[in-house]
């Protein structure tokens, strides 16, 4: 077969004609008497052969890597998708939660139910807290109550649980009575907001 110079380029997968004028100088390949290249000549029929043998590896070896290549960007793109799907069902479940919870508390208000919330159970807690506080610190409160009582009493025992019976039982209804308003300000808080 005889070629030019650009059609052995072509034919020989070369990156330029540069290339092919490097062959020539180094002697690797020859030109005829016209200028061109006789691929079928004793000289030039080596160097061909070699290059096609080259041709074919690289061929081989690139449809070999192209699969693999395809499959791993295949399975990272599938890896990517389900990372996609796995938040998008995680922000449905989230919204399909608070709207529960929305109808519940919607339910229960026309239920005229108690509905505990974090603001609610924290104001409770809070009020309960004082409470216990408050019983925990009687005796100091009433400390020169019970020293008279003692003083002025024969059994001053049954006075001092009497009293501070009394004073427990007031400070208690006063705690629920506290938590109660607190709770009937938030829903009416809750209500006007609507």
């Amino acid at each position: 077969m005889i070629l030019t110079k650009e059609e052995f380029e072509k034919h020989y997968n070369f990156n330029s004609p540069s290339a092919v004028c490097r062959l020539v100088r180094e002697k690797k390949i020859k030109l005829n008497k016209d200028g061109m290249i006789d691929t079928n000549d004793e000289h030039n029929a080596n160097y061909c052969q070699k290059r096609e043998e080259k041709i074919k590896r690289l061929k081989t070896k690139s449809k070999r890597e192209e699969p693999e290549k395809f499959k791993q960007s295949k399975n990272q793109k599938s890896s990517d998708q389900l990372a996609l799907e796995i938040d998008l069902l995680n922000a449905r479940l989230e919204e399909k939660n608070q709207n529960a919870e929305l109808k519940r508390i919607k339910i229960a208000k026309e239920k005229r139910e108690v509905i505990e919330t974090d603001v609610l159970n924290r104001c409770i807690q809070e009020i309960f807290g004082d409470m216990i506080k408050r019983l925990t610190e009687l005796p100091n409160i009433y400390a020169g109550d019970i020293i008279k009582t003692v003083q002025s009493e024969e059994n001053p025992k049954e006075l001092i649980v009497e009293f501070l019976t009394q004073k427990i039982s007031t400070t208690i209804k006063q705690g629920l009575q506290s938590a109660k308003t607190a709770a009937k300000k938030y829903y009416e808080e809750v209500a006007n907001d609507e």
